[in-house]
Formats: C-alpha cells, structure tokens, sequence
C-alpha cells in the first residue's frame, strides 16, 4: 500500500527533517539578502549625501548673484498715497513726490434708451472703436438693440481692450457704457460711425470724473500728473518705473508723501546665513552617513575639497582675499561655520564692488567656485550618481545570485523529498516485516507452550 504523507508510515518526520536540512543549505541565501540590504542601506546614504549637497549648491546660488549685494528698499511716508519698489539700479537717495491726478482708464456712456430701441439697420450701419493700434467694427447693418449690441462689442474677437456694460436706471431705460481695458489717454475709446449712424445716434459723453467728483475736463486728463522734486511727470498709468532709475511707484490716491532709498543689506545676510546653515547641516549628515553605509573615504574626500575651498585665497577681486573677513569663520571645535553679520554688513558699507567681486565674480569668485565644486559631485552623471550606479550595479548582480539560487534550492529540498520519502517506506516495509515476524513467533510460542501442556 503506497503511503501518501511523508513519515506516515514510519513515523518519522521528514518535513521537519527537511525544514532544518533546508535551514543550512538557505544561509547562502541569507547572506545575499544580508549583502543586498547593506548595499540598499549605501544606495540611501549616498541619495542623502546628494541632497545634502544639493541644499548647498541651492544656497550658493545665491551668493553667485551680484544682485545680492547691490539691494535696496524704498520707503514710502505716506503708502496711502503711493507704494514704492526698488532694485539694484536704484542708488541711495529721497524724493519728494506729489501726486496730482491718478490714471483712468477711459469711460463713455451714452444717453438713456428704452430696452427695445434699436440702432442701424440699413446698410453700411456700423460702430467702430478704436484703442492705439487695436480696431472693431461692428456691423449694424441689421438694427440691434442696446443688448445686442453689448453682447457684440463683448466678444474675443474684439481685440481692443473695451468692455460695454449695460445700465438700467430707474425710469427702466438703459445706458451703455464702454471702459477701455487700459489707463491713460493713449488708451482712450475713439468712436467712429458708418452709414446712417452719426455721433449723435448714441450721443456717448465720457464720465471719469476726478478727486473732487467733477468731470475731467478733457481726455488729456486720463493720464497720471505728479511732481518729483518739482520735476512734472505725466504718464499713463499709476504703476511708474520710469522716473528715477530703479524706483516703481505706484500711485494710490492724490496727495503728497516722499521716497527714501537705502542700501538693504538684509538680502544679503539672508544668503550668506543660508549657506552656514547648509554647509551646517551637510557637516552633520557627513559625520553620520559612514554609519549608514556611506565610504569612509568618500565622505573625507567630500569634506577635504571642501573645505579647502573655504580656506582658499581669492586674490585680484577687491579688498577681501577669504570669507572669513566677511565674517564666516570656523569654529575650532566642532568645524563648523559661524556668521558674524555685523562684519558683512560693514563691509558692504565700506566697499560693496570688493564684496560683491569676492562671492559672484564670474571667472573666479568665491561663490561661483564653491558651486563648481559641488557641481561636480551632484550632477547628472557625477561623483554621486556613478556612486549609486554602482551600487544598483551590485543590487542587479545579487537578485541575479538570488534567483539562481533559489531554483537551486527548490531543487536541493525535492531531492531531500525524494530520498526521505524512499528511507520512509523501507523503514514502514522493514516496520511491516518486523511486526509480521513478531507474531508468527508469538503464534510459535503459544503453539509450542499449548503442546508441552497436553504431555
């Protein structure tokens, strides 16, 4: 009879047996997956690594900027009256400013009309705005009423800028009022008609009216009129940028206020903090990325070029040969940067051009070496990502051994199977004998004891 659980028969346990045979022919396998997690665990401290890096490289950016070192605030007294805004060409200084008239952008409203009086409807009828350069027509050639001919004028194909609105008063007549999309006389609406339409057909009268509520007496009225410094000043809108270089004022109501420009220096405190802070933080993700399975070597070489960037001379560009006189030092202890603003800051007061030349100088300024440097590391196909390559190299390598060894062992435990599953049934054949055996001996022995009893 053929025995169709392992051990069944005998009473051994062959899958237990084979289970622990197993154990031992699997620690190869164990050591691969070992093998792979410290090469995973490398792979992670190397992208860490990069990131790190890169945060460096984002804050060096900064400091590669000239822009950085040459900026300014303005200041407004009065923000009711106007904002202000500078940048690196604007040069210290104050200005009185007086606003007289803020830009319009241009409006005209016609007379009141019942809602179903129509316009046009012979032919050659039509209406055309123009705006600069920009015209439309419309033709009304087919009478419209004063909907109608909203809706027309607000179509894309109208490339003028004039949007028409529609207004209902009291008496239920309406008025249609075109605005101009921009500020400024240069962008007012100028009307022309065709055909049986004249400008008496709409009869349209501008409406901007100024500061004291009184109609503008002409459309040269449109445009912003401010004094600087008694100097007038008309343009077409109330965002002007213009005037003194490097300034944007923008208007906000009539009335008088003055501008003060002054060298901001927290722009670059603010960069130059940023990368101690990176440089900071790198330093600590080197002191622990070794544990992690990152090159001891690898992370030294980093940190060395590094650091001899920082203690490297920078010579021909101004007054300033190391960083350290721009007061980033490094702390004799824990080797990391320190930032002393007040040094930097009295160094863009005495010789800006000496400090912005030491960081951004194009061909070799501090800033634009240390990125270099980095560039190196952190690029596509760098120091890095060749690291990693490798590594994802051997990972590819070790499910190659992996695979190959697993089908060896799938292999290794059916033939365990097989040999135990022969040795279960000669012993169960061998436990059938012996028992067999045992009781035809015990028949024997009852036989030969039944036959001494009857002598």
């Amino acid at each position: 009879m053929a025995i169709s659980s392992p051990g069944l028969g005998s009473g051994l346990d062959v899958n237990g047996i084979v289970s622990q045979l197993m154990s031992v022919e699997q620690q190869p396998l164990v050591r691969l997956n070992q093998k792979e997690a410290r090469v995973q665990a490398e792979i992670s401290a190397y992208g860490t690594l990069k990131s790190g890096l890169s945060s460096l490289q984002a804050a060096m950016e900064k400091l590669t900027d000239p822009e950085t070192f040459r900026a300014t605030r303005a200041t407004s007294s009065d923000t009711d009256v106007f904002t202000v805004s500078s940048d690196t060409n604007a040069v210290t200084s104050s200005y009185d400013v007086t606003v007289d008239r803020l830009a319009q952008q241009h409006k005209l409203g016609s007379t009141e009309f019942a809602s179903t009086a129509t316009f046009g409807g012979t032919a050659g009828d039509e209406l055309t705005l123009t705006v600069g350069s920009e015209i439309f027509t419309l033709d009304l050639s087919s009478a419209k009423t004063l909907q109608e001919i909203q809706s027309a004028i607000n179509t894309e194909s109208n490339e003028t800028g004039v949007t028409a609105g529609l207004i209902t008063g009291d008496s239920g007549n309406q008025t249609l009022v075109l605005t101009s999309g921009s500020t400024g006389y240069d962008n007012r609406v100028q009307l022309s008609f065709g055909g049986s339409l004249n400008s008496s057909t709409f009869n349209f009268s501008m409406l901007n009216r100024d500061a004291n509520d009184q109609l503008l007496a002409s459309e040269a009225e449109l445009d912003a009129s401010l004094t600087v410094d008694g100097v007038s000043v008309t343009r077409a809108g109330n965002s002007i940028n213009d005037v003194v270089d490097g300034l944007t004022l923008n208007l906000q109501s009539t009335g008088q206020a003055s501008v003060s420009i002054t060298a901001d220096t927290s722009v670059a405190k603010s960069a130059v903090s940023g990368f101690v802070e990176a440089y900071n933080s790198l330093k600590d993700q080197l002191s622990t990325l070794g544990a992690s399975g990152a090159s001891g070597s690898v992370l030294r070489n980093i940190e060395n070029q590094i650091r001899g960037v920082l203690n490297t001379s920078i010579t021909g560009l101004g007054d300033y040969s190391y960083i350290s006189e721009l007061g980033v030092t490094t702390n004799s202890d824990t080797g990391k940067l320190e930032f002393d603003s007040e040094t930097l800051v009295t160094a863009l007061e005495d010789a800006p051009d000496s400090v912005t030349g030491f960081f951004s100088d194009e061909d070799s300024g501090f800033a634009v070496g240390f990125s270099a440097l980095l560039d190196g590391f952190v690029q596509s196909g760098g120091t890095i990502d060749s690291i990693i390559e490798g590594g994802n190299n051997r990972i590819d390598s070790i499910e190659r051994s992996r695979e190959s060894l697993e089908r060896r062992l799938e292999d290794i435990e059916a033939r365990y199977l097989r040999e135990f599953g022969v040795l279960d049934g000669l012993i169960a054949n061998m436990s059938t004998t012996s028992d067999y055996l045992a009781s035809q001996l015990d028949i024997l022995s009852n036989l030969a004891g039944g036959g001494r009893n009857n002598n």
